[in-house]
Order: structure tokens, then C-alpha cells, then sequence
């Protein structure tokens, strides 16, 4: 690459990479607290680190697309070495994560959650936009190998995103079926309005009792109604959410109260219909 298109090059960077960080900012941080009806009580996160599958849907995949160009572009708008790159893609989805976590707590409600899963995902996608310009250059300048002390943060770079890789690629072992119903509880039985309750199998999976109506959930169960039951003070309905999730009554209706299962990380929830 000649010297006089080397400037040529850093300009257009430069101007992308500012037009991306408004785009992220906007992915990020839109629709604002002030335009969003609340939704439960106080900030929600989820430090519970599963297992990354790169293929598994849109939000996982739009994790790892969001933040590719992040590690495209800073290289080119930017001199510093390796490391400080690295440390840049997992530095700004943190910032991402912890703002989140921060506005949250500061209206009172879970406008956005802090998730340990969001920024792995994004990280794997700055490092893979990282290894894409890398390789670029590597062809365009044929840059001298660096020593061997600046390859350890590309090297563990690598490996966090061979280890998502192999991970997408790699089953998860299969479980048992557990039908929590059927044997006594794992811990402490939790309590839900209406007389319904929950406790957790021996597997993280959920049991929901509710007057004359039983159903056991898998570990991994889903937002969603189980079953219904009818009482003196009208119709209810229990069933179980994720963390993170937001339910409500109904269309239009108010936001449903979740309850975590001691031994499961399945959060239950009772609503009146």
C-alpha cells in the first residue's frame, strides 16, 4: 500500500468506525427508559455463563454480528499494539453491559440486563473482526513475526474463540428426563400467590403445584404458562420464565412478579387471569 493511499484509507476508517459506534450506541442504548413503560422492579442481570452456541438463533448470532466491524475497523483508525486491541473489543462491550446495568438501577426497573452471555458473544465478535483485519493486513503489508510475549493476548484471544467454536460444533451431553412431581424437593418449597407453589428436582428442573393441577418442567423451561386452575377469587395460571424474561398478564397487562426456585434456575410465576 503506497504512502499517499495510507491517509486516503485512515480517513474513510476513521468516518465508517464513527458512523458504527452510532449505529452500536443506538442497538445498545434504543429505545430509552423515557420511552418504554416499566417492566418489574429493579435491575436485571444474569451472570450465569452457559454454554456459547454460535448457531443457536438470531439473538446469539446479532451478539456476535454487532461487534465484528468494532474489531474490522479499530485497527484501521487507530496505531497500538495487539494487546490494547484485544483489551479495546472486551472494554467496550463491558462499557455496553455495565451502562446497562447502571440506567437500570438508576430508573428502578430492568430497561436492559446485564448478561455475562451478551459479553462473551460480543467479545468473540471483536475478536473474529480482530483475526479479519489481522489477516488483511498480514497479506497487504507482510508484516515481520512479533516476538513471542506480544502473541500471548492473540493467543488467548484464539483460544476464547476456538473454545465457542468447538462449543457450537460440540452436542451438549444429553440429560435425563427428571419429573420433579415424582420425587420430593431438591430445596426449599417456594410460595406463589394463589396457593400455587414450586420446588426444583434433583436436576434444576421444576415442579408447579397448584390446588388439584401438578406439572413438572425441564431444567431449561422456557417463559410460558404451564396449566390453570380455577378459585373463589376467579381463574389462575402458573408457569415459568427465564432470567431476564418479562410476562405479562395478559394483552396490556400488568407486569407478572418472578419467583426463583431454590436449586433451579428457573424463575416460576402465579397471575390471576
Amino acid at each position: 500500500m503506497t504512502d499517499q493511499r495510507a491517509p486516503a484509507l485512515r480517513r474513510a476508517a476513521t468516518v465508517t468506525f464513527v458512523v458504527y459506534l452510532v449505529v452500536l450506541a443506538g442497538a445498545a442504548f434504543l429505545p430509552l427508559p423515557s420511552m418504554q413503560l416499566e417492566r418489574g422492579t429493579g435491575p436485571s442481570y444474569d451472570l450465569a455463563l452457559r454454554r456459547p452456541d454460535l448457531l443457536g438463533g438470531w439473538e446469539v448470532q446479532r451478539n456476535v454480528l454487532m461487534t465484528i466491524p468494532f474489531g474490522v475497523l479499530l485497527p484501521l483508525v487507530v496505531r497500538w499494539r495487539y494487546e490494547a486491541l484485544v483489551l479495546a473489543c472486551v472494554g467496550v462491550t463491558l462499557l455496553i453491559e455495565t451502562v446497562q446495568l447502571l440506567v437500570s438501577a438508576a430508573v428502578g426497573w430492568s430497561w436492559r440486563a446485564f448478561d455475562v452471555n451478551d459479553l462473551l458473544l460480543n467479545t468473540v465478535g471483536g475478536l473474529l473482526g480482530l483475526a479479519l483485519a489481522a489477516l488483511v493486513l498480514a497479506v497487504v503489508r507482510r508484516p515481520a513475526v512479533p516476538p513471542a510475549r506480544r502473541l500471548v493476548p492473540a493467543a488467548m484471544a484464539a483460544a476464547l474463540v476456538g473454545w465457542a467454536v468447538v462449543a457450537t460444533l460440540t452436542p451438549p451431553p444429553t440429560r435425563p428426563v427428571v419429573y420433579a412431581c415424582d420425587e420430593p424437593p431438591a430445596g426449599t418449597i417456594t410460595v406463589l400467590p394463589g396457593g400455587a407453589s414450586a420446588y426444583a428436582g434433583r436436576d434444576g428442573s421444576v415442579c408447579l403445584r397448584a390446588d388439584d393441577g401438578t406439572a413438572s418442567l425441564p431444567y431449561d423451561a422456557g417463559p410460558g404458562p404451564a396449566f390453570t386452575y380455577d378459585r373463589p377469587d376467579g381463574t389462575w395460571e402458573v408457569g415459568t420464565a427465564q432470567p431476564g424474561d418479562v410476562l405479562t398478564a395478559g394483552v396490556g397487562g400488568p407486569v407478572v412478579d418472578l419467583h426463583a426456585v431454590d436449586g433451579s434456575d428457573v424463575l416460576v410465576w402465579a397471575a390471576r387471569r
